[in-house]
């Protein structure tokens, strides 16, 4: 089952429409109760939990993510990588993009520049 919590009501719909048994989600708890949730395509949104907890709790259920975050220079890149999300499309994107990496997750050699960065940081 693959899950879509994101902020656009249209992207939203196009998934759906695009991604074989998929449902949208409009609120987290559902995303951590639902016992066959593989794979949860999501953006940034408020909700009850910050961002870094949810994700925590989303990839402690073995759930693929599939981020989409706005650029390379969001705020939330770093937690994501922490957390093992490597899945991650930056603005703008097609929506097949989004399907291909359900398919063919993201291999560590594609995102291991951002990791480096990650630790070079950490070592200054």
């Amino acid at each position: 089952m693959v899950l879509i919590f994101t902020d656009n009501e249209q992207l939203d719909r196009d998934l759906n429409k695009k991604i074989p048994n998929s449902r949208i989600v409009y609120y987290p708890d559902y995303i951590l109760e639902e016992p066959e949730a593989t794979t949860l395509i999501a953006t940034i949104q408020p909700n009850k939990y910050n961002f870094k907890d949810f994700m925590f709790k989303v990839r402690n259920r073995n759930i693929q993510v599939i981020l989409i975050l706005e650029n390379e220079k969001a705020k939330e890149l770093n937690d994501a990588l922490t957390l093992g999300i490597y899945d991650i499309i930056f603005d703008p994107f097609d929506l097949s993009e989004v399907s291909e990496k359900i398919i063919n997750p993201t291999p560590f050699s594609k995102i291991s520049k951002y990791i480096e960065n990650i630790l070079e940081l950490q070592n200054k």
